[in-house]
């Protein structure tokens, strides 16, 4: 078809330029014909008028004479200083006025054709970047199948649109899957949980020192599966898109201090100094509950590795285009190998903690760019961990 549509245009370009050069042989012809014709009118009409008698031989002699033959009038002419040159003068303004009306013609047909033409491929494209941002916007769109030389472009952007969309379909759909089991295994879980829990309360009634020691470990190891139950609940649902977030003023100060109040009992248990600056009038929009649970687990993720009696410092300020908070510890910092995974789910660096688990951080991250926000980590020019969290307008 491609190669169809090259033939049809060459053999179209090819009887354009033919009829154009026939259209300026004929009118070219027409101005030579009219100006030989004005010259032998003047010529005849002086020599009658000199002499009227010269009529009938002028006549006679545009009827007779050979034009191929002009050896003797060449001769004459020259003989009183008339040559080509004399006759070129007198022709060089009129013709070349002639041949730039001429070239006019064909230069400004060619330049409407390639005006229009490309008039045509700039709305084919335009209708083409249309599609693809509807596409990519979610958007139901239409694509106008035409023949032209964006057809095999159309066809193929056609075919990966329609792959592009099944695939995410099903990527969407296998998501929503994953996150309905992992709720059902995270109900389920919950269930044993809960009954080891009470059992464990029955045990510290009346317990021996040896007893005590086991069920502290038992409450311990419960507490961290019940955390690590709720956090895969929580992901599942942020991935499947399922969680609801509130859109409401958030007050930065009070946020914090929702965040910080059930990790206080393990900051004073190290006696560990936790600074929150109370700056009044910053606040944000987001979901109050959701963003506390993203900062515990930054204040707590601080807390643990910063060694007993150190400081855990909070700042945070506001501009035209974001609310910005800056979480900062004064432990060892982050491992330089460990800075570009810290955010991904289940890892565990360098110095993690035994009992961690890897998911606080992924955890956070997600809460936080549902909602509009950006986190990363750094260490500070000072040597310890620091997480600066944006939250934009």
């Amino acid at each position: 078809m491609k190669r169809n549509q090259f033939l049809n245009r060459t053999v179209a370009i090819i009887v354009t330029f033919i009829i154009m050069g026939i259209a300026m042989g004929l009118i070219s012809s027409h101005i030579i014909a009219r100006q030989e014709y004005k010259n032998v009118a003047q010529i005849l009409g002086f020599a009658v008028k000199t002499d009227p008698q010269m009529e009938a031989m002028m006549i006679r002699a545009l009827k007779e004479a050979n034009f191929s033959d002009f050896n003797d009038g060449d001769a004459i002419l020259k003989k009183y200083n008339y040559s080509l040159n004399v006759f070129r003068s007198q022709n060089t303004f009129r013709m070349t006025v002639y041949g730039i009306l001429l070239a006019i013609v064909p230069a400004t047909l060619v330049i409407v054709i390639g005006y229009f033409s490309l008039k045509k491929k700039k709305e084919r494209i335009e209708g083409l970047t249309d599609y693809l941002k509807a596409i990519n916007l979610g958007q139901e769109a239409l694509l106008l199948r035409q023949e032209d030389d964006f057809s095999l472009l159309e066809d193929e952007l056609y075919k990966t649109m329609n792959e592009l969309r099944q695939t995410k379909e099903n990527a969407v759909r296998e998501r929503r899957s994953l996150a309905d089991n992992l709720t059902d295994i995270s109900h389920q879980l919950k269930t044993p949980i809960t009954s080891m829990s009470l059992m464990t309360q029955l045990l510290s009634e009346n317990p021996t020192d040896e007893d005590r020691i086991y069920i502290e470990k038992l409450n311990h190891q419960l507490n961290r599966l019940e955390t690590l139950v709720s956090s895969l609940l929580t992901l599942s649902k942020l991935d499947a898109g399922t969680m609801e977030f509130k859109q409401e003023h958030v007050d930065v100060f009070a946020v914090l201090a929702l965040a910080s109040e059930p990790v206080e009992d393990m900051i004073l248990k190290k006696g560990q100094q936790l600074i929150i600056p109370h700056e009044s009038d910053v606040k944000f929009m987001g979901d109050m509950n959701w963003v506390s649970e993203a900062l515990l687990n930054l204040i707590k993720n601080c807390s643990e590795y910063t060694p007993d009696g150190g400081n855990i410092s909070i700042n945070y300020s506001q501009n035209p285009l974001y609310t910005e908070i800056i979480i900062e510890d004064s432990g060892k910092g982050f491992d330089r190998n460990d800075l570009p995974h810290l955010f991904e789910r289940f890892y565990k660096g360098k110095n993690s903690l035994k009992d961690g688990v890897g998911i606080g951080l992924a955890l956070s991250k997600s809460i936080i760019e549902r909602q509009k926000g950006t986190l990363r980590a750094e260490n500070s020019p000072k040597g310890g961990g620091r997480f600066i969290v944006k939250f934009y307008v």
